[in-house]
């Protein structure tokens, strides 16, 4: 197989990049502060960790009107009657039941305790208690519904339900802001705790609106900033920490290098090319899944978690007995295969919604109208239904042994999931590198803007990663971070000839023209090295734009017409593979010109050139590709072949400029082969596979030159 890596764009927004900081006191006490820098962070961290005389000014005043999702653990022994605040606020008063507070996440008797105002505290009944080191998710809410749900290892292990208005609470407004990692109590840090924080979100109701819509106030990930550990807020783009700077840093979270088009997972039992999403099986979860299956099998998650007990299971994205299949609980959804059954090679976008009562699966394929693929009047339940475990894609995370089964084999383009309306997970296919250097393929959350890798194994062994850029991954469509300019230069970069091509990014216009060094790895026929051409009425069109191809002889094309290069009586010169040829072409106003040398050991033999008139001009307005053509957007005709050097120059004010001067080089980012670019300054990948090959010894690069011809 060979592996290649696609043409990208740079990114103006660096995702690691310091913009300024500026450093601000936001909230004092005699203990500690909470200190805030302007500016994105210098790298995202798996969790932050106070031990117990930390914690964060959210800035958030303390109110009704407030919901909050927190993604935590406890990291210390709890003893019985100890208070411990997570998101909380409370007035100073001689007696509990005086105190009015905004309570979202709090600790009491090794018990969730929820409340807001004098009597509200919704501390719930039952056996449930914390448990050190247990990642759970609280979802605290007092804007209508006033409810705290707890999520553990999946389930909603309680939940208040709808607490009673008391009638002297009324709106509560504080005018105290909340703490992370402890109360605000009356600008006070108190009941400070030991724990994790994965992420925060804190929502506020937007009064002006008739139908509850929530504005996002605090978006918190753990981040690093200029030596300090702490929160970076997305929606105000400041990073908080305190200042004493005695957070605990988490691991530091795989870079994202590039986002690719799709993954492949290859569906075997023993690999595990799947993912754990880290989203809480339950109701109420809706989903968008991008998806080419490469094999149906009979039994096969796309996006799913189950359990044995009671056979609770959510399929989101699932195919069974060749029909897409849905399920909540015991309840099974079979697709109406009358309407859509799955195929392999088609490309898939599935939507699910499991609201309790209103649950919906509809289908479009090939970009397709959607349609719905659950037989009518089948009704999937209205009571609330909760898996003891997360959601994982390409597989079914199964509960019982804590693995995943059912692996699906399928290309994945890209998968959102909500939470009603609040989007907890925007997943692309991402190529990324750990803290040794591996680069490996993953998926990118533009959520909390962190890289999952890959299972392997069980949940608890997710170090390993399966996928690496062996696998069938998509061209890059955004570098984020791109490497460093190449200081050595290499022989050639070699294409497939199935699938390998290079968007030139330089339109097929007038006044255009090419030298290269190429050399054709196998006998080409009707391939394409460069060029473009857009498809109207057929083979006779006007509209090819061919700077070098075979057909079989060595041409051009401009328009209708596709001189041939000649030997002399109407006997074709004839490309042979294993011969390195040099290759001048110009198409400007439809002077068509055309020089073949053989080049060998740096000595040039010509072998023959040809020029020819037509009627112009011609402007396509579409780029051209390398290693085949595009047509109408594309790749076709494809080549395989080896360049060795590529120039290009366009026609400004009736001069020609070099505007590409492509070398082979190593590629630092993929760890295969890519062409650098001197007038840029930027690299070229293949927007085919993931990693072009190539060969030479590494030489020093010589510096490019911008040049202008007479």
């Amino acid at each position: 197989m060979k592996h290649c890596s696609s043409t990208s764009k740079p990114c103006a927004v660096r995702l690691w990049g310091v913009l300024f900081a500026a450093a601000i006191l936001i909230s004092a006490t005699a203990s500690a502060a909470t200190a805030t820098l302007l500016g994105a962070p210098d790298a995202y961290l798996d969790y932050v960790e106070a031990t117990g005389t930390q914690y964060i000014d959210t800035g958030v005043n303390a109110e009704t009107g407030l919901k909050a999702r927190i993604d935590f653990s406890w990291e210390a022994d709890i003893a019985n009657n100890t208070d411990l605040s997570m998101l909380d606020a409370a007035t100073v008063a001689s007696s509990s039941d005086d105190r009015s507070r905004i309570f979202l996440c709090h600790i009491y008797n090794k018990k969730p305790f929820f409340g807001y105002g004098l009597k509200q505290r919704g501390n719930p009944s039952g056996t449930f208690e914390f448990v050190k080191g247990q990642r759970c998710e609280i979802v605290s809410d007092i804007t209508s519904t006033d409810t705290m749900d707890l999520y553990q290892n999946g389930a909603k292990t309680f939940s208040t339900g709808d607490l009673a208005k008391y009638a002297e609470n009324g709106d509560v407004n504080l005018n105290l802001n909340l703490y992370l990692f402890a109360c605000n109590y009356g600008r006070t840090a108190n009941w400070k705790a030991k724990a994790k924080l994965y992420e925060c979100k804190i929502f506020k109701k937007n009064k002006n609106s008739t139908t509850g819509d929530m504005e996002l106030l605090r978006h918190f990930l753990p981040a690093r900033k200029d030596g300090h550990t702490g929160l970076y807020d997305k929606v105000n783009k400041m990073f908080y920490y305190d200042a004493a700077n005695e957070l605990v840093a988490g691991a530091v979270l795989d870079r994202p290098l590039a986002l690719v088009e799709s993954l492949t997972s290859d569906g075997a039992d023993d690999t595990y090319q799947c993912f754990n999403t880290w989203v809480w099986g339950k109701s109420s979860l809706k989903s968008e899944v991008e998806v080419s299956l490469q094999a149906l099998g009979s039994d096969r998650g796309i996006l799913a978690c189950r359990e044995t007990s009671g056979d609770t299971r959510l399929f989101m994205a699932y195919i069974y007995e060749s029909a897409f299949r849905f399920a909540t609980g015991k309840l099974l959804g079979k697709g109406d295969l009358n309407v859509v059954a799955p195929a392999t090679g088609k490309r898939y976008v599935i939507k699910t919604d499991t609201t309790p009562g209103a649950q919906s699966m509809t289908v479009s394929t090939d970009g397709g109208a959607a349609v719905q693929v659950l037989k009518d009047g089948v009704d999937y339940g209205s009571a609330y239904m909760a898996t003891t475990n997360t959601l994982s894609l390409l597989a079914t995370h199964r509960a019982y042994d804590n693995n995943f089964s059912t692996p699906v084999e399928a290309t994945l383009y890209a998968t959102k999931i909500w939470d009603g309306d609040e989007l907890l997970r925007d997943f692309v296919p991402a190529i990324a590198t750990n803290s040794e250097g591996v680069v490996y393929a993953g998926l990118y959350d533009k959520v909390t803007e962190r890289v999952y890798k890959p299972l392997k194994g069980k949940i608890s062994s997710e170090k390993d990663c399966p996928f690496d850029l062996e696998s069938e991954v998509g061209g890059v469509t955004n570098v984020l971070v791109e490497a460093a300019a190449p200081t050595k230069r290499i022989d050639y970069v070699e294409s497939d000839g199935k699938v390998d091509y290079i968007d030139l990014g330089v339109p097929a216009n007038d006044g255009i023209e090419m030298e290269t060094v190429m050399e054709w790895c196998t006998a080409p026929d009707d391939d394409v090295f460069v060029g473009a051409r857009l498809a109207t009425s057929g083979d006779n069109a006007n509209t090819r734009f061919f700077l070098y191809n075979a057909w079989p002889a060595h041409s051009i094309g401009y328009a209708k017409d596709l001189p041939r290069l000649t030997k002399g009586s109407d006997v074709y010169h004839t490309p042979s593979a294993g011969v390195k040829y040099r290759i001048s072409s110009r198409l400007d106003n439809g002077d068509q010109s055309f020089v073949l040398e053989e080049y060998s050991n740096d000595t040039r033999t010509r072998l023959g050139e040809t020029q020819r008139n037509y009627s112009g001009p011609m402007n396509l307005g579409i780029p051209l590709y390398l290693f085949a053509r595009n047509l109408n957007g594309k790749a076709d005709s494809f080549s395989c072949a080896r360049v060795y050097s590529l120039k290009l120059w366009t026609k400004t004010n009736g001069k020609y400029e070099l505007v590409r001067d492509l070398t082979p080089v190593n590629d630092p980012l993929t760890g295969g082969k890519a062409l650098w670019d001197k007038v840029e300054g930027k690299y070229y990948r293949s927007s085919g596979n993931f990693r072009l090959d190539g060969g030479g010894d590494e030489r020093p690069l010589t510096p490019g030159m911008m040049i202008i011809l007479k």
